[in-house]
C-alpha cells in the first residue's frame, strides 16, 4: 500500500529525525564531542600546546610535576581523564591527552565564554575578569 504524497511529506521530517538520532548515537564519542566542540577549539588547543610544550606530550615541568603538551597538573589529571575520557586512572597517552584537553578547554569555553579567558584560567586556575598580572597578560597574548 503506499500512502498519498501529502502523508509522505509529512512523515519525512519525521523519519529524517530519528535517522539523524540512530546515526548520532551510534557514533563514537570522539566524533560527538567533536560535533559539540565550540568554534575555534582546534586552533586554540594547538596554540596551549605551543606556549606551554613546544607541542610536545613528552613535557615535564620539573618545578610543578605539569606534564604532557597542554602541561596538565597531576592533581588534576584523574578528575579530568575520569569525566573526559572514562577513567581516572587512564594514561596521559597522547590520545587521551588531545580527548582530556578538548573536554576541559571546551567545558570552559561554554562556562568563560572567550578563549582568552579560557587562556588565562589555563595559566591560573582563576575565572577573573580583569585585574590580570603582567605574566598573564602576556600568556593569553602568546596564546592568543
Amino acid at each position: 500500500m503506499r500512502l498519498p504524497a501529502a502523508s509522505r511529506r509529512a512523515a519525512t521530517p519525521v523519519v529524517a529525525t530519528l535517522l539523524i538520532a540512530v546515526v548520532v548515537s551510534a557514533a563514537p564519542a570522539d566524533v560527538a564531542a567533536a560535533a559539540r566542540a565550540p568554534l575555534g577549539l582546534s586552533r586554540f588547543k594547538t596554540a596551549v600546546g605551543s606556549v606551554e610544550s613546544g607541542g610536545r606530550y613528552d613535557a615535564r615541568n620539573p618545578r610543578t610535576g605539569a606534564y604532557g603538551k597542554y602541561q596538565i597538573l597531576p592533581s588534576n589529571w584523574p578528575s579530568w581523564a575520569r569525566q573526559y575520557v572514562g577513567s581516572a586512572s587512564a594514561r596521559p597517552t597522547p590520545r587521551n591527552q588531545e580527548r582530556v584537553a578538548s573536554g576541559k578547554m571546551s567545558s570552559l569555553y561554554r562556562w568563560l565564554g572567550s578563549w582568552r579567558r579560557v587562556a588565562y584560567w589555563w595559566l591560573t586556575g582563576s575565572s577573573k575578569r580583569s585585574g590580570w598580572s603582567a605574566p598573564a597578560r602576556r600568556y593569553v597574548e602568546r596564546v592568543m
